[in-house]
């Protein structure tokens, strides 16, 4: 589909993912890009991006479109915002922490015949996209997945100890802030009817939120396991899938697919530039904007969200090492 030209583009929070997509768009797109920021600092941002600093600017601005890329528990809020003046939207994952106001925002958006999207880039990633392509004919019997990382690393040039990343009230914790594993494995392997498992805190990098999440989703006739930490020195990220068929691994993060299909041997190398996967993900939204029914909108990937929500929610959080009740939550 041909990608409509000249729209106005409102970016709300110029965080490190929120300058991202300001940049792409600024490079590769003809869009006109404006940000909405709760504050700035005397020289504005370094994108040389104009600034507003009310919903009453916004007003005045007849946007077209916005990118939610604000802390994670603003995001409902932030979405009706959006929606209740007619806005298109991609709204980066999750959705939020609590599943407060998302009946009336997805009535909103229903009712406005509005485009959105919840933004996770994964699915355009080269390694997933050709898993994806690969196990479309294949019967899934059982996947493993890891992401493993270190918080202080995720964003440089920022004090880890002040992100919301360490805060559960914020939405904070490696169960949704590593949610690109679920939806993943939803996309590859079908709707997640079942989760169990426990979340943890067992290091000292978090302030009161989970640091580790040990998961089984059931998807009905398969199921995947997902270990997520934020805590190690040894970055990993990566896919196992048992079939019928073979046996298949991607990396992530080395990127590539290896394995035995039909007792052929595989073994695919891909090169992925850091913008890469943001680009495409940019580029589809852009292009289907125009469609409501677009991939992973906001209805369809509320299913999800509310069984990660009810998982979390039946989690109990205690002091740093102590080991977390297993919680279950189910939806079919």
């Amino acid at each position: 589909m041909e990608q409509l030209m000249g729209l106005r583009v409102l970016v709300i929070g110029l965080g490190s993912i929120g300058k991202r997509h300001a940049r792409l768009l600024q490079c590769y797109f003809s869009h006109e890009v404006v940000a909405l920021r709760s504050g700035s600092g005397p020289d504005g941002n370094d994108l040389g991006i104009p600034e507003l600093y009310s919903w009453q600017e916004v007003d005045e601005g007849a946007f077209d479109v916005a990118l939610i890329t604000n802390p994670t528990y603003l995001h409902i809020d932030t979405a009706t915002r959006c929606a209740e003046r007619g806005l298109h939207f991609l709204l980066e994952k999750p959705i939020d922490c609590r599943v407060d106001g998302l009946d009336y925002l997805l009535a909103t958006v229903r009712e406005r015949g509005l485009s959105t999207y919840v933004a996770y880039p994964l699915r355009f990633h080269p390694v997933v996209s050709k898993l994806n392509e690969r196990l479309a004919a294949c019967r899934v019997l059982h996947a493993g997945m890891v992401c493993a990382s270190y918080l202080p690393d995720w964003r440089p040039g920022r004090d880890f100890l002040e992100v919301h990343s360490r805060f559960r009230e914020q939405g904070g914790g490696v169960f949704l802030e590593m949610s690109h594993e679920l939806d993943t494995a939803e996309y590859l392997f079908g709707p997640i009817l079942d989760i169990k498992g426990t979340l943890a805190q067992v290091s000292d990098l978090t302030a009161n939120a989970d640091d580790c999440a040990d998961l089984v989703l059931s998807h009905g006739s398969s199921t995947t396991k997902i270990h997520l930490d934020l805590f190690s020195r040894q970055a990993r990220r990566y896919v196992e899938v048992e079939t019928a068929e073979g046996y298949l691994r991607g990396d992530l993060r080395v990127p590539g697919i290896a394995g035995v299909m039909g007792g052929r041997s595989i073994d695919e190398t891909f090169e992925v530039d850091a913008d890469d996967m943001y680009l495409a993900q940019l580029r589809y939204f852009f292009d289907s904007v125009d469609r409501p029914d677009m991939m992973n909108n906001l209805e369809e990937a509320s299913s999800l969200y509310r069984t990660m929500i009810g998982f979390r929610e039946g989690q109990g959080y205690g002091t740093t090492g102590d080991h977390l009740r297993p919680g279950r939550v189910a939806r079919g």
